[in-house]
Formats: C-alpha cells, structure tokens, sequence
C-alpha cells in the first residue's frame, strides 16, 4: 500500500497518514462495488451487473457472461486442471488461461453441462441464446451499421480445448441452447453480420456464453 512519507513528522503523525490513506483505499473500493451493482441492469449469482442492447425485437447482454454462480446461488466449479478439465462431466467454467486478469474484457468459459441450465446460469430474466436466437439477430444485423454491430462486442476471446489447453484468442465460441447436445456457434470476423456459424462442440470445451432476454 503506498504512503506519504512527511519530512520532520513524527511517527504518530506518519501512521495518521498511513490510516488515511486505508481509509481512502477503502472508500474507492466500495464505490467500485457500488458501481458493479447498478440497480435495474441484469444481474448475475455473482452480483455482477451487464449493459444491454436493444436489437430489433430482443434484448441481448453486451458482453459475455462472467458469473460464478447460477442465480440460485450454487456455485460453479473452477476448473484449471488440464486433465481434470478434459475428464469432468459435471458443469465447470475456467478463465481464459486460467487468469482472472481476462474476466472484464472476455468473461468465463463454461462447459457444457454449465450452459444447459441455461435459466439459471443467466441473470433472472434472461436465458443462454438458442439457435433462433442467433439467427434472428444475424438477420437483423444484415442491415444494421457497423456501429451496432460493434455495441454487441463480439470480442475474440478464445475458448479451452476438449483436452484442458487454450486456443488462441483469434478465435470465439458461444454455447447454443439447443435440442442438439453440445451445439454452439463460432465466429471468426467479429464486425461481420455473417459472423455465426452453428457447430457440435465438444461438451467438455469451454466456450463462452451470451444472454438474451426472456419473451414473456
């Protein structure tokens, strides 16, 4: 923790300067609590609070889930092991690299036994995208502007191999709720409305996941 030091100050007056400066430390960080639980934006198990975007008819999240929790409060398995990651048939999410540094910018990685509860892993209100989901939005981005394609921040954030490893972050994946076990959509150009393409993934790959909002 840095500190003033103070020329010709006694040491009462250096801890005074000391406890300040704690207490400032504190300050700052409640308010960056404060700031991650906006009231009335989507929120997730974790408290984590998400921007979103309106795009036609659906209401999407502008970024990927970062949760550790389902919104019941059960917590998710971190996984970093390799062969523990390629062996595990239970739900699991990861970093990407195993390195919490990358939870802002790119979210968590799950597994597919994660996403398949796709209700509660998503804030209330809200579910993990479906393939009609997908392609009703890639059909309104056929004529959207580029601006809105970028508010979706379809970042490359790489994904985690069936067998523990990491793939380059040139790459992205999202997990499909779908009737068809281990689907998931990948993409390559990220500000491109042909940016989706629907594949099988490997259950134990860790991929992304999206949410959009629930129709009533």
């Amino acid at each position: 923790m840095p500190f003033i030091y103070i020329i010709n100050s006694n040491y009462a007056d250096m801890y005074k300067v000391k406890f300040y400066f704690i207490l400032l430390a504190l300050f700052f960080l409640v308010q960056s609590c404060e700031k991650d639980k906006r009231p009335g934006l989507p929120t997730d198990g974790d408290g984590n609070t998400y921007d979103t975007i309106v795009l036609g008819t659906q209401v999407w999240l502008t970024e990927n889930l970062k949760t550790t929790k389902y919104n019941d409060g059960y917590a998710i398995p971190l996984v970093e092991d390799d062969e523990f990651w390629s062996a595990t048939g239970r739900p699991a999410y990861c970093w990407y690299l195993n390195e919490p540094y990358y939870k802002d910018s790119y979210g968590a990685l799950y597994n597919f036994w994660a996403a398949q509860l796709h209700e509660y892993i998503c804030p209330v209100g809200y579910h993990v995208a479906t393939e009609e989901d997908w392609n009703t939005l890639a059909a309104y981005l056929l004529d959207a502007s580029s601006d809105v394609r970028e508010s979706f921040k379809t970042i490359h954030t790489g994904v985690r191999n069936w067998d523990g490893s990491f793939a380059k972050y040139s790459y992205s994946g999202w997990w499909v709720y779908s009737s068809q076990p281990g689907t998931s959509v990948s993409t390559s150009i990220p500000d491109s409305p042909e940016f989706h393409g629907f594949g099988r993934g490997m259950a134990n790959m860790g991929l992304s996941i999206r949410c959009v909002k629930t129709r009533k």
